[in-house]
């Protein structure tokens, strides 16, 4: 098996200059390089740059994939949207863990695996993944309750460990969500069991009164700042800024309703046995569906069939036109339709007459041996000889 590594890194928040530039393309010649993204796969060789070295000068996400089994992604925020005693409760050691730098906190999700036998492709994870950064920073946190769920199937924890803080939305999650949980291949049934004692998020959209109310209490000097920002032509910037300022507003008069305080933080025993409940009942429903599918399609091949019965002479005639044609794609649907017209005899409950019918088509196409071939593997041609051979 060739080797495979993709390594994508993007910068949201203040593009590369072209020093940065420059330093990156010191460490991979062939790399795709821009001022907002560095790219680069590798089939031989390695990446000769730390990726948590370039997070910490240059980039505010990054996407790992090796065909080994190994998946990163790495994600950098302003601390003061979200701190690392907010992460500490869902770290677990290689799973996901963050660390500070400057007035950053970066975190990693991490999934070690066995090496799947199917291919892997690294291009496009960034993009679904990209928008977890923004709803961190707005406060919810359930893509690090996945993390920590991931985590903990990979540890041998033991069975008493709680649960840190469950996030409002769990049964409900975002598409970067959904993503990130099958980037790092959780298990479904263990998120359901979690998502059990997870309330709804609240509907809560910032009206433009409220944005209203914000942008008029702004400093003056803080408000030339972000025009000066938009005049030098750093409009990104400006907005980053203005944003954060305004997140950070909102959660000290609404703070995020990231745990489930009033309810007993369940153990890790506790969370197997509901998954187990869980599974038990999908699989229960996947039977009853299947059951209605199969229940479905049967009725609706008796009602084709009931249509065969009413004229059964037309449709022999068919299947002569059919035969004559020589052809294989019309010995193929003559075989099909005496298939269909046997069926249709036993609903009847005349399926004697069939075989008797079925011997005389095969007395006078006896010739032709490759629709008998077919006939012989669908099981009509030794069911009409063991009639006329008791």
């Amino acid at each position: 098996m060739s080797e495979y590594q993709y390594y994508e890194f993007l910068a949201i928040d203040c593009p590369l200059d072209a020093t940065q530039m420059a330093a990156l393309r010191a460490l991979s010649t062939r790399a795709e390089i821009t001022s907002t993204r560095f790219t680069n796969v590798y089939h031989w060789g390695d990446f000769k740059g730390s990726p948590e070295k370039l997070m910490e000068q240059y980039f505010d996400a990054h996407v790992y994939v090796a065909n080994w089994g190994t998946q990163t992604l790495m994600l950098r925020l302003p601390k003061a949207l979200l701190s690392r005693e907010t992460l500490a409760p869902y770290c677990v050691d290689e799973g996901l863990h963050g660390w500070t730098t400057g007035d950053h906190l970066i975190i990693e999700w991490r999934r070690d695996e066995e090496p799947s036998d199917e291919g892997v492709e690294g291009e496009g994870w960034m993009v679904r993944l990209m928008p977890i950064r923004e709803e961190l920073e707005r406060g919810d946190y359930r893509a690090l309750y996945l993390g920590w769920l991931y985590a903990i199937s990979l540890d041998d924890m033991p069975e008493e460990t709680s649960e840190p803080p469950v996030p409002a939305g769990l049964g409900a999650l975002t598409a970067a969500q959904r993503a990130l949980a099958e980037f790092l291949g959780i298990d479904d049934d263990l998120l359901a069991a979690a998502a059990q004692a997870s309330p709804p998020v609240l509907d809560r959209t910032d009206s433009v009164h409220e944005m209203s109310q914000w942008v008029a209490a702004v400093p003056v000097d803080e408000a030339r700042q972000y025009l000066l920002l938009l005049l030098q032509g750093k409009a990104k910037q400006a907005e980053r800024e203005a944003r954060q300022k305004y997140v950070t507003a909102q959660r000290a008069q609404v703070p995020p309703a990231i745990a489930v305080s009033e309810q007993k933080r369940r153990s890790l025993a506790e969370l197997h046995a509901l998954a187990e409940r869980a599974r038990a009942e999908r699989l229960e429903r996947q039977r009853q569906h299947k059951q209605r599918e199969l229940e479905k399609q049967r009725q609706q091949r008796e009602r084709y069939l009931a249509t065969l019965a009413e004229d059964f002479e037309r449709h022999w005639r068919e299947i002569d036109a059919l035969v004559t044609q020589q052809v294989a794609s019309a010995y193929d649907r003559a075989r099909d339709l005496l298939v269909d017209l046997s069926d249709a005899y036993t609903l009847k409950h005349d399926h004697d007459e069939f075989l008797r019918k079925f011997a005389q088509f095969r007395a006078k196409y006896t010739r032709r041996s490759a629709l008998l071939r077919r006939l012989d593997k669908v099981g009509l041609a030794r069911a009409a000889s063991a009639k006329n051979n008791p």
